[in-house]
């Protein structure tokens, strides 16, 4: 089913250019939120600084990735599509940006998985020295299973001629001029394999997040430490990051969800394919944002860099400033 889009809607231009202005924001910002976790982090968090890190590095990298390097045009519903990045300079075939593509949004997950692992073994478990072998072996495959969950999908690759020959097949209405575009690229004439491997991923990686999220939860929920303030912040910090986690996800529900009901009913719309991506792309900038919005250090430090400290917070300031005075005052007298 195919339907007709807006030409400036569905342009390669307004699509590079909205995902080349992205990309100027999110250099800065994730240059920022790096600064953030590396400076400010508090020293009753250091136990999680390193893991914070990387889960922030794997999301700015497939964020680059996306809006500069690939710049990925999707031609759903078949699984086809070119770029429009700097790879093209480089000259790296579409078919190895696919994979690093896929196999990035894969880490992030895992990052995910790792760093409520993490937290699991720090509170429950009571790990708080290095690494055991068993849980570096844990570690280690599942990065190598981000790696390779997709392989599957690209061990029948279609050969270009025939690639193009099923596009038009597949959508009659699409303009004769994409399937020739340069990188053009069809991963699949079967979609069922690409599926499977996605639902696996997901199968094997959700479950184990969800079990560690629950059991935090509930250890904290039932857990009363010796210091309140260490339970409440424990609380706080958990809070956050579920928080931090979750808003990108609702962000980007909407176009994964457009993305699998285009294949799943053969819908044709490349305007939304591209604003779907767009804002896929924007997945990255949402999850800094909300990590400096929810993380009261960050907050905080940040409305200091910008001199924006409310005016509550100025007057508390002040008062202990005018008491240190009447303080040092009496001990002159």
């Amino acid at each position: 089913m195919c339907s007709e889009s807006s030409s400036f809607l569905a342009s390669d231009e307004l699509y590079s250019g909205i995902l080349h202005i992205l990309t100027c924001i999110e250099i800065p910002l994730h240059t920022f939120g790096a600064y953030l976790i590396v400076m400010k982090t508090p020293k009753k968090m250091k136990t999680v600084k390193a893991s914070m890190l990387f889960l922030h590095f794997a999301g700015a990298l497939v964020d680059i990735y996306l809006s500069f390097i690939a710049i990925p045009v999707l031609t759903l519903p078949v699984c086809s599509g070119y770029p429009l990045g700097f790879s093209l300079v480089l000259g790296i075939p579409t078919s190895v940006q696919v994979y690093i593509g896929v196999s990035c949004v894969g880490v992030i997950g895992v990052s995910v998985l790792i760093f409520f692992e993490s937290r699991y073994h720090q509170l429950i478990i009571g790990s708080s020295g290095g690494i055991s072998w068993k849980r570096l072996i844990y570690i280690l495959f599942h990065y190598l299973l981000s790696a390779t969950f997709i392989a599957p999908a690209f061990l029948d690759i279609p050969s270009e001629e025939y690639g193009r020959v099923f596009t038009f097949e597949k959508i009659p209405c699409i303009p004769s001029d994409i399937p020739f575009r340069p990188g053009y690229f069809v991963l699949a004439t079967d979609n069922l394999i690409f599926c499977l491997c996605l639902s696996l991923m997901l199968s094997f990686v959700v479950p184990q997040v969800v079990f560690f999220v629950a059991s935090i939860f509930r250890f904290l929920s039932n857990t009363v430490s010796h210091s309140q303030t260490t339970t409440r912040l424990q609380r706080q910090f958990f809070i956050a990051m579920c928080i931090q986690l979750f808003i990108p996800f609702v962000v980007i529900f909407s176009p994964a969800l457009f993305v699998v009901l285009a294949i799943r009913y053969d819908y044709y719309n490349q305007a939304a394919n591209n604003m779907a991506m767009a804002a896929i792309a924007f997945h990255g900038v949402f999850t800094t944002l909300t990590m400096i919005m929810v993380h009261t250090p960050y907050r905080h430090a940040t409305l200091e860099m910008l001199h924006l400290k409310s005016k509550r917070s100025m007057k508390t300031s002040n008062n202990s400033n005018i008491m240190l005075q009447a303080v040092n005052g009496l001990h002159m007298t």
